[in-house]
């Protein structure tokens, strides 16, 4: 029975062996289509797709591109569209800018859509409408500013990662600082702006205990249906309330800030600014003494370089803005870095030594992305202002209501008694 039981497995085999050669020449003359377990479309155009040669690229702005979080974007762009074409590969930018009214903004998303390979966009405040329009074009990329996640399949997030260079210029605002009150103009406490902020006040206080700080935001003070991103004007007029607080630093979040402290320093008062976004210091060469800098290639070309090999993904970009891939840093210090006053070697030492142990991840800078009021003990005690005290006029308006309110009281009280006393 064994040998019946073998010879009977050898023939089986055989005759699966003859068929799975068969089966395999069938594949191979196209005959048979082999079964597809690529799981999306991506990794099946990377698989079997040459890279793409021509890139169509479209950006929809909600401020001009004057303003710098978005004339970074715009920018990095153009500079990595330009380094894509001297490799041959044809690169069609376009963009729109000025859409803040959400039903235009929906609009020139969707117009982008239609023709783009990727889209570029700021998403903050209008997150719904920049994911359902994603949704709506899930073959197109989107990388998106944003200060939440990406969305599968295709709504990739980045984010302005100033946090490194914010606390070097906290070290020199820290050390510059002859008042030991420093001041920030911002656009409004969010995350992206929190923690900004809080890496600027950190950097101040490791150096300078002593510091205090002030922060006041264009949110709340902007006139109805201005932008709070951009608005230039409100943000001088805040500043020039910082400088009258005393503050001599003030770290311009926000454009306009460095205008109050130009017209200071030219009134014979040494007001130093930090610009943010770009270098700030043509704007005001006098006052401007650094500058974050958002550069926006390393993360624009990761994503061109991913559109073109079919392999874009929902991902989070911004750790491309990280110092460390040199999407962040401090601008050139100009003439202030002769050194000239009020920096000095130590300060221009100082601040190397740190930025080295950032590059070198010998240390961490705290991301702390709550409202900058929730963390700072001075800013704690300036959300519950003392009551200010009474004017003269006003004391003598409650005395009389007093008065009145006691002769009213008198005269019912005789009446009642006149009319009892008749009774």
């Amino acid at each position: 029975m064994g040998s019946k039981l073998g010879s009977k497995t050898i023939r089986i085999s055989a005759i699966l062996l003859v068929f799975m050669a068969v089966l395999a020449a069938l594949v191979v003359a196209g005959l048979i289509t082999a079964p597809a377990y690529a799981s999306t479309k991506v990794s099946t155009t990377a698989a079997t797709a040459a890279p793409k040669k021509k890139l169509i690229v479209r950006a929809v702005f909600q401020t001009p591109v004057s303003e710098p979080w978005d004339g970074a974007i715009h920018q990095a762009i153009k500079e990595v569209a330009e380094e894509f074409r001297e490799r041959g590969i044809e690169v069609d930018y376009k963009f729109v800018d000025r859409k803040s009214d959400p039903k235009d903004y929906e609009l020139a998303l969707r117009d982008a859509a239609r023709v783009a390979d990727i889209v570029f966009l700021d998403a903050f405040l209008k997150e719904d409408i920049a994911r359902k329009v994603a949704k709506d074009f899930p073959d197109v990329a989107f990388a998106a500013g944003s200060e939440y996640l990406p969305t599968p399949p295709n709504f990739a997030v980045f984010d302005n990662w100033l946090h490194q260079p914010a606390f070097l210029a906290g070290i020199i605002a820290g050390k510059i600082t002859k008042t030991n009150k420093i001041g920030v103009v911002a656009a409004m406490p969010i995350n992206e702006v929190n923690r900004i902020v809080n890496a600027f006040i950190a950097g101040a206080k490791t150096i300078n205990p002593e510091v205090k700080v002030k922060v006041v935001y264009l949110l709340g003070n902007i006139p109805p249906g201005e932008s709070p991103w951009y608005h230039p004007a409100t943000a001088k007029r805040l500043a020039k309330t910082l400088i009258d607080l005393g503050c001599d630093v003030i770290f311009a979040e926000r454009v306009g800030a460095e205008e109050a402290a130009m017209e200071a320093y030219a009134a014979g008062k040494k007001v130093w600014v930090i610009g943010n976004m770009a270098d700030q210091y043509s704007r005001a060469p006098d006052v401007t003494i650094t500058s974050l800098v958002w550069d926006m290639r390393p993360t624009v070309r990761v994503a061109f370089e991913r559109v073109l090999a079919g392999t874009f993904t929902a991902d989070n970009l911004g750790t491309y803005s990280w110092t460390c891939f040199n999407g962040s840093y401090l601008a050139p210090f100009h003439h202030f870095g002769k050194p000239s006053p009020p920096l000095t070697k130590e300060i221009l030492d100082l601040v190397k030594e740190w930025e080295t142990k950032i590059r070198t991840g010998a240390t961490w800078i705290p991301i702390i992305e709550l409202p900058p009021e929730k963390v700072w003990p001075e800013l704690q005690q300036a959300q519950r202002p003392a009551a200010a005290p009474l004017k003269i006029s006003e004391i003598l308006n409650y005395v009389l209501a007093i008065i009145v309110v006691v002769e009213a009281i008198a005269i019912v009280y005789l009446a009642r008694k006149r009319r009892a006393g008749r009774a």
